[in-house]
């Protein structure tokens, strides 16, 4: 049975989902993979891409970040992942137009939880706290 779904991922073992050892790196990688999802012609083709997409989320879900950020950066990482979840089930349905509309919204999560990775001056200087 194949199932569309990033969760399949994330309850492998941990020796199947290998942690990312060059976070930055992997972000560039998921930044290349997203813009060939989003230039595929057919259902096929983005699937694959999704899929390594969400491959790599999950190399990115077992990284140990600093505690403070562990738990919103988690969040967002699943957020990412039941995002791709839908994009999954759209190309399932051969509904490329409106997985390309959902992946769009991968960026809008990458922008909101880009944030927490990279403080700004100021919060760095004063705290969050």
């Amino acid at each position: 049975m194949l199932q569309f779904s990033g969760q399949v991922y994330a309850q492998e073992s941990a020796e199947k989902v290998v942690a990312s050892t060059d976070v930055e790196a992997t972000m560039k990688s998921m930044s290349f993979t997203y813009r060939q999802a989003m230039q595929a012609a057919d259902p096929k083709a983005m699937h694959s891409m999704v899929d390594k997409l969400q491959q790599l989320v999950s190399s990115v879900q077992v990284v140990q970040f600093e505690p403070k950020r562990q738990t919103i950066l988690q969040q967002g990482l699943q957020e990412v992942q039941t995002q791709l979840n839908l994009v999954q089930q759209s190309l399932g349905a051969s509904d490329i137009k409106k997985a390309k509309q959902q992946l769009q919204e991968v960026i809008a999560l990458k922008k909101q939880y880009h944030k927490e990775r990279s403080p700004s001056i100021w919060r760095l200087l004063f705290g969050s706290e």
